[in-house]
């Protein structure tokens, strides 16, 4: 028998208030950086501990001008805006 039919058979025997945790959990599984190589890699990867130079330190601070000024939009809100 495959983990595939114990897993099923495991869901079979849940009785039916017991059904939303267990998609919860099954759901829950799957963001973890286990099943996203991208997200392992990033979550392995060392500390960046070099310093930020002049330079660096003013685009963030003309980023984070920009973000409270509301000049930054979301993703949503550009697909709302624009209808993608």
């Amino acid at each position: 028998m495959s983990v595939r039919d114990r897993l099923h058979e495991l869901v079979d025997r849940l009785l039916d208030h017991e059904l939303g945790a267990a998609e919860r959990v099954l759901a829950g599984l799957s963001t973890l950086p286990l099943f996203d190589p991208v997200t392992a890699a990033l979550a392995a990867a060392p500390e960046d501990n070099e310093p930020v130079t002049d330079r660096e330190a003013e685009l963030i601070e003309e980023g984070e001008r920009d973000l409270r000024s509301g000049r930054i939009w979301t993703a949503d809100e550009v697909h709302a805006r624009f209808g993608l």
